[in-house]
């Protein structure tokens, strides 16, 4: 592609966009060419706000020759078959996460990815912030010693009316693959492998709502040389977005450690803040991170690249073995499965 700009196409255009393209706009080798929904009026909706040229469907969109990529941020249902169509279109796909609603699905995505000659990677915008890049660094130098237990959580109260995918099991909706997923990436951060084992319990059917899908759940992962990451998400309770790692010599707390930008570091002799902000360069437009994953995409595109050798297709599957795992164990499944 030489240095002429990425193109790229939206196959969506739901609240998340917003925020997407803040980043996007960050970034100076790509441009947003076109914008597909599912409903026109939210699509030129969008392309009025952000400028973008051209509203169109799904299949136009991925009739154009001249779209190198493109963003999947459809409820979790639709993503296999979205990525899928976009793959066999010969176009490079950023699905949001969870990339499927099952270890299986995602299988079959990879797998026409790799037949097609495409990239394809999992939207885990956690792993690209600079500061991600910090606690790695942090770690590996042994600040805190042996890593022995980390403790997250990513849960808020919200309500079907405010966000009504959430809460339906047709969409495959519930805690878990919303926000659960986050705790379960970090971990494989922060632990750099698969737990050997993990349990959990999750709440359906308890509050007055009656969902049939985990209203709120904690779970427990459990690695080969005892450490333990304790994990909890909701979607019915608001608990801190907060991360905390403890070693043999220290700990670390990371606010909002899905879109981390600072960690508190306290061993006997150090007692500190690292922060790495986001970055912005345009007054009135502020990114919470978005630009990170995505020049890392385009980083990818331009070296031919059919996955990240960051979130790697082994990364997003063991995630979702692992909530496979977790949703046997709770009787949650989904009517479509």
């Amino acid at each position: 592609m030489g240095k002429e700009k990425i193109r790229w196409g939206l196959l969506g255009a739901g609240v998340i966009i917003d925020r997407w393209i803040k980043g996007a706009m960050q970034v100076e080798d790509m441009e947003i060419a076109a914008v597909a929904s599912r409903t026109a009026e939210s699509a030129r909706h969008m392309a009025e706000k952000y400028g973008i040229p051209e509203v169109m469907s799904y299949g136009e969109l991925l009739g154009r020759d001249d779209i190198d990529a493109v963003y999947v941020p459809v409820p979790h249902t639709a993503h296999k078959d979205l990525t899928i169509r976009a793959l066999e279109a010969g176009k490079n796909v950023l699905v949001e996460k969870p990339a499927a609603v099952t270890a299986a699905d995602f299988e079959e995505m990879a797998a026409c990815a790799k037949k097609n000659g495409k990239f394809l990677m999992e939207a885990v915008w956690t792993r690209f912030f600079p500061l991600a890049g910090k606690l790695e660094e942090v770690l590996k130098e042994g600040a805190i010693g042996d890593l022995r237990l980390m403790q997250s959580s990513f849960s808020f109260r919200s309500t079907p009316e405010a966000a009504p995918r959430l809460f339906d099991p047709a969409r495959a909706g519930g805690a878990l693959l919303d926000v659960g997923v986050y705790d379960l990436h970090f971990a494989d951060m922060v632990f750099g492998r698969q737990p050997d084992a993990i349990t959990g319990m999750a709440s359906m059917d308890t509050d007055s709502l009656h969902l049939k899908v985990d209203e709120q759940n904690s779970f427990i992962a459990r690695y080969e040389n005892g450490a333990l990451a304790v994990m909890t998400s909701a979607v019915r309770t608001t608990m801190p977005d907060t991360a905390w790692l403890f070693g043999t010599e220290g700990s670390i707390e990371i606010p909002v450690f899905w879109k981390p930008q600072k960690m508190h570091l306290v061993t006997d002799t150090r007692d500190e803040w690292i922060e790495a902000p986001v970055s912005q360069k345009i007054e009135g437009i502020e990114d919470e991170g978005y630009q990170y994953e995505i020049r890392h995409v385009n980083d990818c595109i331009r070296s031919g690249l059919t996955q990240s050798p960051v979130m790697t297709w082994e990364k997003t599957g063991n995630v979702l073995t692992l909530c496979d795992q977790l949703r046997a164990r709770w009787g949650l499944r989904y009517p479509f499965e």
